[in-house]
C-alpha cells in the first residue's frame, strides 16, 4: 500500500478529479487515496474495507485460499474502486488499472463520499476508519486477557449475530430502549374518554385553567402507575425496553454485562459491520449518484485531454450500466437512469401540480415548462431526505419499468422459475414481459424485510433476566437447524437465558439446554399493543 502521491500521473489526476468536483459544487469530506496491488485488495475486503483488522485465524484461512486461486486464475484480483466512506475517506486504487481506469475511480468516489455526507441517514462519521484501528488494538490486547479458548468461542458468538444488525431501524435503539442512550419523550399514552362538549382554542396558556381543570381520577393513577414503574425499570437495569429493538447487536453491544476485552470484540464488530445497513437502504441512489457525478467529471477530462480512451470509457460505461431484471437488479443501472429521469422531470416542469392536474394526454406528453428550481439543488434535496424505499415508489413509473428492462425476462429463465403466464403482459421468441406494476410492488417489498426475518427484542426480564426475542411472521419460516445455535451464542454474550418466539412455538436455550414447547401464537401488532400498555407480551 502507497500513497497516490508517489505516482506523478494519479496524483495530478487526483487534482483535477477535485477541481471539477469543487467547481460543480460538490460537498466532500476528506479524501485520502492509496494505491494496492491485488493480493492487498483482496486482504482489504477480508478485512471489511479497513486496512487493518484483528488477528484472527478465519481471515488468515480465507486469505490462503483466496491468493492461491487469484494466483491460479481461478479468480480475479481486478476490482475498480473501493472506498471506506467518512471524514477523512480512504479509497483505494488498483495499481494494475490504466490511468483513465484510476480517473473514473476517483471521479466515481467523490459521488459515494458527497452521497454519504448529505443522506438522510449520515453515514459519514467523522474518524471512522481511526477508530476502527483504534478498536483492533483494543482486541488483540484484549485477546491476551482472555485467553485463546474464551476469545475464539466469544468471538464466533459476535459474528453469528451480526445478521441482527438494524442501525437504521425504526426499531432502533434510539427509538426502542431509554436509559443510558440519549433521553426519549414519554411513552406514556393514558386512555382518554372521547369529550362530551368540545373545548375552544386558546392562544395562551393559564394557571387556574390548569389547576381546576378536570382530571380523571382513573386516568390519573394509571399515569402514576407507568411512572412509578418506569422509574423502577430503569433505576433497576440501566434501561428500560419500551418497544421492540431490531437492532439486536447494538442492544448486546450496549447492555450486555462483558468485560473490557468482550465489550472491545463487541464494539469491533458493531462498528465494522453497521455501515453493511446503510448500503442495503440506500445502494439505488447511491450507486447512480455515483455514476452521473463519475461521468460529468470524466467529460471535463476528456474535454481538457487529462486522460486519454473515451472509446474504452465508454465501453466500461455501458458494461457496468447494463440492464438486469428487477430480481437480479443492476443498481448502477436503475439509480444512474432514475437520476437522469429526475433531472429531466425538474427541467421540464413535471415535479408540479399543474402537470399532475393535466388531463390531456398531448399536452402531457409535449409538456416543457421551465421551472424557477435549480434540478441539481433539487435532485441534492432528494439526496438529503430520502433513501431507496421512497425514492423508487415516488419516481419509478410503470413506463420507466418497460423502458429499464426491469421487468424482461428470458423465456427459459421463466421456465426455470416457474413464472406464471398470467403475470405475463408481452412476450416474442426470446424474452416475456412480467406486469410492471407487479414489479415495483416486488422491489419494494424488499426494502421492507431485505430478505432477513425481522426479529427483535421484546422483553429482558424473560427468564430470570434473560432475554425474549421475536421472530415477526411475513410467510417465511426460520431455518429451524439455524435456531439452536444463535440462540446458545446470544445467550453466552448476554449470560443469562435467550428464548424465542416464532409462530407458535416459543425455544430456550438456558443451562447448555435446549427446549421446544407450544404456545398461543401473538402477532406483531398485539405486542406493540402490550408494550404500549406497560405490559409484558408473553408470560410463560
Amino acid at each position: 500500500m502507497r500513497l497516490i502521491s508517489t505516482d506523478k500521473t494519479l496524483s495530478h489526476l487526483e487534482k483535477r478529479v477535485l477541481h471539477y468536483a469543487e467547481e460543480m459544487g460538490r460537498t466532500l469530506p476528506e479524501i485520502r487515496f492509496f494505491i494496492l496491488d491485488g493480493i492487498e485488495f483482496a486482504s482489504l475486503l477480508e478485512k471489511h474495507v479497513y486496512p487493518t483488522s484483528p488477528v484472527n485465524i478465519w481471515e488468515g484461512k480465507r486469505m490462503v485460499t483466496k491468493k492461491f486461486r487469484i494466483e491460479s486464475g481461478q479468480e480475479s484480483s481486478l476490482y475498480y474502486e473501493v472506498v471506506q466512506t467518512g471524514n477523512p475517506s480512504y479509497a483505494y486504487l488498483n495499481n494494475t488499472n490504466s490511468p483513465m481506469i484510476q480517473a473514473t475511480v476517483m471521479a466515481h468516489v467523490v459521488g459515494h463520499c458527497e452521497f454519504s455526507e448529505l443522506n438522510v441517514l449520515q453515514d459519514s462519521n467523522p474518524d471512522r476508519t481511526e477508530y476502527v484501528m483504534y478498536l483492533v488494538k483494543k482486541v488483540n490486547a484484549g485477546q491476551h486477557q482472555m485467553g485463546e479458548k474464551h476469545y475464539l468461542t466469544y468471538w464466533n458468538a459476535c459474528e453469528s449475530v451480526i445478521p441482527l444488525i438494524a442501525p437504521h431501524s425504526q426499531y432502533n435503539l434510539e427509538h426502542s430502549v431509554e436509559g443510558d442512550l440519549p433521553p426519549q419523550p414519554e411513552k406514556i399514552v393514558p386512555k382518554v374518554e372521547e369529550e362530551t362538549s368540545r373545548e375552544f382554542f386558546r392562544p395562551f396558556s393559564h394557571t387556574m385553567d390548569s389547576l381546576l381543570k378536570y382530571q380523571d381520577s382513573e386516568n390519573a393513577w394509571e399515569i402514576d402507575r407507568q411512572k412509578r414503574d418506569r422509574r423502577e425499570q430503569i433505576s433497576r437495569t440501566g434501561y428500560r425496553l419500551y418497544r421492540p429493538c431490531q437492532d439486536i447487536l447494538g442492544f448486546l453491544r450496549t447492555f450486555s454485562p462483558t468485560s473490557a476485552a468482550e465489550k472491545a470484540i463487541l464494539d469491533y464488530m458493531y462498528v465494522s459491520h453497521s455501515k453493511h445497513d446503510f448500503v442495503v437502504r440506500t445502494q439505488i441512489m447511491n450507486e447512480g449518484w455515483a455514476m452521473y457525478w463519475e461521468k460529468k467529471i470524466m467529460l471535463e477530462l476528456f474535454k481538457e485531454k487529462a486522460v486519454n480512451g473515451i472509446i474504452d470509457y465508454a465501453k466500461i460505461f455501458s458494461g457496468v450500466c447494463a440492464p438486469r431484471p428487477f430480481f437480479m437488479r443492476n443498481p448502477y443501472h436503475l439509480g444512474y437512469h432514475l437520476w437522469n429521469h429526475i433531472e429531466e422531470l425538474y427541467r421540464t416542469g413535471k415535479v408540479t401540480l399543474d402537470y399532475i392536474e393535466e388531463k390531456d394526454v398531448e399536452a402531457r406528453e409535449k409538456w416543457d415548462r421551465k421551472s424557477d428550481l435549480d434540478p441539481l439543488e433539487c435532485m441534492k434535496h432528494l439526496v438529503k431526505t430520502t433513501t431507496d424505499y421512497e425514492f423508487l415508489r415516488r419516481f419509478l413509473t410503470e413506463e420507466l419499468v418497460f423502458e429499464f428492462h426491469l421487468n424482461r425476462i428470458f423465456k427459459k429463465q421463466a421456465e426455470m422459475y416457474g413464472i406464471s403466464k398470467d403475470a405475463v403482459v408481452k412476450e416474442d421468441n426470446y424474452f416475456i414481459w412480467l406486469d410492471p406494476k407487479m414489479v415495483k410492488d416486488e422491489m419494494l417489498s424488499f426494502f421492507t424485510h431485505f430478505n432477513k426475518p425481522r426479529i427483535y427484542i421484546v422483553d429482558t426480564e424473560f427468564i430470570d433476566g434473560g432475554l425474549l426475542l421475536y421472530h415477526r411472521n411475513d410467510g417465511r419460516a426460520l431455518r429451524k437447524s439455524w435456531i439452536e445455535p444463535t440462540l446458545k451464542n446470544i445467550n453466552f454474550i448476554w449470560k443469562s437465558a435467550a428464548s424465542l418466539v416464532s409462530g407458535n412455538k416459543l425455544y430456550t436455550y438456558s443451562n447448555r439446554k435446549f427446549e421446544e414447547k407450544e404456545i398461543a401464537e401473538t402477532s406483531f401488532e398485539e405486542v406493540l399493543e402490550r408494550m404500549d400498555s406497560n405490559k409484558k407480551p408473553f408470560t410463560l
